[in-house]
């Protein structure tokens, strides 16, 4: 089951989510994508505004209403998690258009492995991109492919070579009752401190494996991410 939590207010772009891109909403290009990946059955937007919520019927996709007071997309999600069945549950960003469905495939894979409880992509960091960027979150793994920490500092010192710095994607998924189990711990110091919801895992002790592989995306953070995005869009349409 895939959940994309959306909310209306954006501190860095102002109702991000019903942004015009290429003709139709943020949110209904990030449902389009979603919809193309074979690993997963069914699509939901969670969200407490009746604007998206309108936005997303209207383009025939499935909402789930929330609470507005929710502190983060992970607290969304698992809102709307207890509304459906599944045992996996896919948290896919509001603000990633351009998701890689092969990489949802790899995300969805790593639950073969009865120990894993959550699980999120990485990519190599784009050539062309600043590390020290806070709006682009790194990662650090440990030899088996676990989280050790993420932030928008960037991390580890000194990489490169044999130690490449490795771009956070802002996918996750969950076994439905580790997920519910982080809703009721709520936001940890950690996570208040980087803005970040996936260390309230790492907090509490839940490891977080990750898959990478060349799955970076251009998530949209600020008007100029927003720019940068129409126009890859708008190639692709004209390649197709």
């Amino acid at each position: 089951m895939g959940i994309i939590p959306a909310r209306l207010h954006s501190t860095r772009l102002p109702e991000k989510a019903l942004q015009d891109l290429g003709g139709a909403p943020l949110i209904v290009r990030v449902m389009e994508r979603v919809r193309q990946a074979a690993a997963i059955r069914k699509v939901w937007v969670a969200t407490d505004s009746p604007r998206i919520a309108e936005a997303v019927r209207s383009a025939g996709g499935d909402v789930i209403m929330t609470r507005a007071e929710l502190p983060s997309g992970l607290d969304r999600v698992a809102e709307a998690a207890r509304e459906v069945g599944d045992e996996i549950i896919v948290n896919i960003q509001g603000d990633e258009p351009f998701v890689s469905p092969a990489g949802l495939a790899h995300l969805v894979s790593l639950f073969e492995d009865p120990n894993a409880r959550i699980a999120t992509l990485a990519a190599p960091f784009p050539p062309a991109s600043d590390p020290s960027d806070p709006n682009r979150v790194k990662v650090v793994l440990d030899r088996a492919g676990r989280a050790l920490y993420f932030s928008r500092s960037p991390i580890p010192h000194g990489a490169g070579g044999d130690l490449p710095a490795l771009l956070h994607v802002g996918v996750y998924a969950y076994r439905r009752e580790t997920l519910l189990d982080l809703a009721r711990f709520g936001p940890c110091p950690l996570e208040r401190a980087e803005g970040l919801e996936q260390l309230r895992a790492l907090w509490h002790g839940i490891p977080i494996h990750v898959a990478v592989g060349s799955y970076g995306s251009l998530g949209i953070d600020t008007p100029e991410d927003l720019d940068r995005a129409r126009l890859q869009y708008g190639t692709r349409r004209e390649t197709r």
